[in-house]
């Protein structure tokens, strides 16, 4: 061990209780979509008072996103809902590097499930508990210790290093979009996600969906002459239950290729009528569905419409009647990174040293922000962050030993990276 990482090491040990108390804040700060500011306003005072950068919060300009062919149409305000970011500047001449997290969360319900508060940050053992706390507000505070350990004890860096916190990663990516266009290109990037110490490489496409499909209204005690549109509803869904074997048919990506269905379709939202005595006229259903790496997201909504079309065309209600089709949030195309990258490399290394076996280089099973780098262009990036539990789940926590671990190799990976 150098004199230098035994100095990152040994802040990183003795600033850990207080980023421990910086998560525990967070996570008792609910950043749900549309509520990101208080958590933001978190990190951009640390990053200004603790680190001593010069952060900024800004919000998303719908004016440039719009027009980018990777921007996800939103029905909702961008407006006091900001990212935060903070560079630090090098020397010059050496390779830039983003230090990437987002901020919002999932929603916590049904909370009766929960034995802990979702909210409470609370301690037990090695575990903090709470939303968010896993996915990904403990990636994001590893990669802020890791950049607190570097300016204490690292020699000037030639790189810059770009700190980011984001919002919308959950559902639409915007927030990720925004911050590429605000910074430029770069050499690097680690996003700090829930990855359990593995360097994750690739993502699967994913698309959001919204079918509408509607009824013949009429007493609901007389069944000759009504419609109900839920349970047309739930024929396309069985219908749309076949999709997963035709995405699954003939898997030949490397890191997917071994593991059981890695492309699903799940039913995430159904609302429907407002009275049990009433026939419902109108069934809306929201669906996530991911797709191999190589599909355009054109190419998965023309499978999800010829099914709804093919499902309907037998049904006389339908056929007359088709449901419409929508898409919210996510269209994100796959992505990946070669695992014999320099950036993945490096990021071996630097884990091979902190935690003392070799890094596990893995897939991921959803899409997240890194697809906003383009490797063909030299930007390279890799999913780096701690290990937990819970994730979209009830009682979700963090490890913090993991969590250390983790400042600890990205601290290094800041180092060497940017020398």
């Amino acid at each position: 061990m150098s004199s230098v990482e035994r100095r990152l090491d040994e802040a990183i040990d003795r600033l850990r209780p207080e980023y421990v108390d910086l998560l525990a804040a967070l996570v008792r700060q609910p950043s749900l979509l549309g509520q990101e500011r208080p958590a933001q306003e978190i990190v951009h005072r640390h990053l200004r008072r603790r680190l001593g950068l010069a952060a900024q919060m800004w919000d998303l300009d719908l004016g440039a996103l719009g027009p980018q062919p990777t921007f996800a149409p939103t029905s909702w305000s961008y407006e006091g809902r900001p990212n935060v970011t903070a560079r630090w500047p090098g020397s010059g001449g050496g390779r830039s590097l983003v230090v990437n997290g987002h901020i919002d969360v999932v929603s916590p319900e049904p909370v009766d499930w929960w034995t802990v508060d979702p909210w409470g940050g609370t301690v037990v053992g090695d575990r903090l508990y709470g939303r968010g706390a896993y996915d990904m507000k403990s990636g994001l505070v590893a990669g802020l210790l890791a950049l607190h350990a570097a300016r204490e004890a690292a020699p000037p860096l030639r790189g810059t290093v770009i700190v980011e916190s984001v919002i919308e990663e959950e559902c639409t990516g915007n927030g990720m979009l925004a911050a590429r266009l605000r910074s430029g290109r770069v050499d690097g990037a680690i996003v700090t996600e829930p990855s359990d110490l593995a360097a994750r490489i690739a993502t699967p496409g994913v698309i959001w969906f919204e079918v509408t499909v509607v009824g013949r209204p009429a007493y609901v005690g007389l069944g000759a002459q009504y419609v109900n549109a839920v349970d047309k509803a739930a024929d396309l869904i069985a219908a749309l239950r076949s999709l997963p074997g035709e995405l699954n048919r003939d898997v030949s990506h490397p890191l997917y290729k071994e593991v059981e269905r890695p492309f699903t379709l799940s039913v995430g939202t159904i609302r429907a009528g407002d009275w049990p005595s009433s026939v419902p006229l109108e069934c809306r259903f929201t669906c996530r569905m991911s797709f191999p790496l190589d599909w355009p997201v054109s190419q998965a909504q023309q499978l999800v419409e010829r099914c709804l079309r093919e499902a309907g065309s037998a049904d006389p209600w339908l056929a007359e009647h088709p449901p419409s089709v929508r898409y919210p949030g996510f269209r994100a195309k796959g992505w990946e990174i070669a695992p014999d990258a320099p950036l993945v490399r490096l990021l071996g290394q630097c884990h091979r040293d902190v935690v003392g076996r070799e890094i596990t280089v893995a897939p991921t099973f959803g899409t997240a922000d890194a697809r906003y780098f383009d490797v063909a262009a030299g930007e390279q990036a890799a999913y780096f962050g701690p290990a937990g539990g819970g994730h979209h789940t009830p009682d979700e926590y963090a490890e913090l030993d993991s969590m250390a671990a983790a400042a600890k190799v990205i601290a290094r990976f800041i180092v060497e990276w940017c020398a």
